[in-house]
């Protein structure tokens, strides 16, 4: 018997529907006529008492139906059997991340790990998408801010916590506080962090939550995806700088001061991953992450 034969027996079982059997199936209602006539030959018996209107399984097909799907059901968890061996087999994985996220340490954890495992096969992807590749399978984790990690059909863990602060130039009034309110910051003009996409970034998100939440109507001169842009308007007197302190690359302190704003602005960065890791070195790789993150 043609296991695609019983399958499409089973649907029909179930549907009683040879235009429903045949859309799931992806046949002709006519195939799928012939297919069933043929099942029905080889049995000796017909199955199903057809009328013009309707379609119902007799006796016969009853006592074929659980046999038949239970065909079915080993068939296909022997594809998927087959299948994840040979993907654990080839032993490589692959990482998201936005370019956004890459000052978060993300680089020098990736090499990290190839340099523990160099054995393992593990591809890096910059991407603005990379939540996209996890829902597709491209990948087996995906580094996120909280705006995308909201799918619960995956796993996630908190990779990095941040807070909003302000970098300002040396000669600011503020440039040797450790934190600075809002309130303070009252007359300022403010570079703000665009997004590639529709929604708001989430550091200028925040910041434009908490002025609504204190009645401050921020004066924003500029407004770049890049944080060197941002710096250098800081640095050409347009304003200041409003970002994730963990987001500030390490050589702005040289030629601008670095301010947290109070009260305290909290943004964590999550590592969403498949429920079930596609290889072992996946998983040496989830638990690498937990190490450094425990650290």
């Amino acid at each position: 018997m043609d296991i695609s034969i019983l399958s499409e027996f089973v649907s029909l079982v179930e549907t009683s529907s040879f235009q429903e059997t045949a859309f799931t199936m992806n046949v002709s209602q006519s195939a799928l006529t012939k297919h069933i006539q043929k099942l029905e030959s080889e049995l000796g018996n017909l199955l199903f008492d057809r009328s013009a209107r309707a379609i119902k399984v007799n006796e016969y097909g009853k006592t074929l139906y659980p046999y038949a799907k239970h065909i079915v059901e080993i068939h296909q968890d022997a594809i998927v059997a087959l299948q994840e061996l040979l993907e654990d087999s080839q032993n490589e994985f692959a990482v998201a991340y936005a370019p956004v996220l890459g000052q978060y340490g993300l680089i020098d954890l990736i090499t990290d790990f190839t340099k523990k495992y160099p054995e393992e096969n593990m591809r890096a992807i910059e991407t603005y998408q990379p939540l996209e590749l996890l829902k597709t399978k491209k990948c087996d984790f995906a580094f996120l801010g909280e705006n995308e990690a909201t799918d619960n059909n995956f796993n996630k863990m908190i990779y990095k916590t941040d807070h909003l602060a302000v970098v300002l130039p040396l000669n600011h009034r503020y440039a040797d506080r450790q934190n600075v309110t809002l309130e303070e910051l009252a007359g300022e003009k403010f570079i703000l962090h665009a997004s590639v996409t529709s929604l708001p970034h989430e550091e200028t998100q925040k910041f434009l939550e908490l002025c609504e939440s204190k009645h401050f109507k921020p004066d924003i001169a500029a407004e770049s995806q890049f944080t060197s842009t941002m710096v250098r308007y800081v640095l050409g007197g347009s304003g200041i700088a409003v970002l994730n302190r963990l987001h500030i690359p390490s050589d702005v302190r040289d030629h601008c001061a670095v301010v947290d704003i109070y009260p305290t602005v909290r943004s964590y960065i999550y590592l969403m991953y498949r429920r079930k890791l596609s290889c072992s070195a996946a998983t040496d790789f989830l638990h690498f992450v937990i190490e450094k993150i425990n650290e």
